[in-house]
């Protein structure tokens, strides 16, 4: 089945509605810094391109990403 380009963008707007939450909870961020983290991340640079297909992972599985690019500074 392929997905078309805006079924892929509302996958990864609720990708990234999830992941700002993470933040919220796990880092005790506020709306707007998570906000800020999330779009400034590579993490989510990698989201954005479709290529990657993170967009058919889990929100736990991208965050782990995430979560290693905030303490180390490097997106594995």
């Amino acid at each position: 089945m392929t997905l078309t380009e805006q079924q892929i963008k509302i996958m990864q707007e609720d990708m990234s509605a999830q992941l700002v939450e993470l933040l919220m909870d796990k880092w005790d961020y506020s709306m707007e810094e998570a906000l800020s983290v999330w779009y400034n991340s590579d993490t989510f640079a990698r989201l954005s391109d479709t290529r990657t297909g993170l967009y058919y992972q889990s929100a736990g599985y991208v965050y782990s990403f995430l979560e290693n690019e905030l303490r180390t500074g490097v997106c594995a």
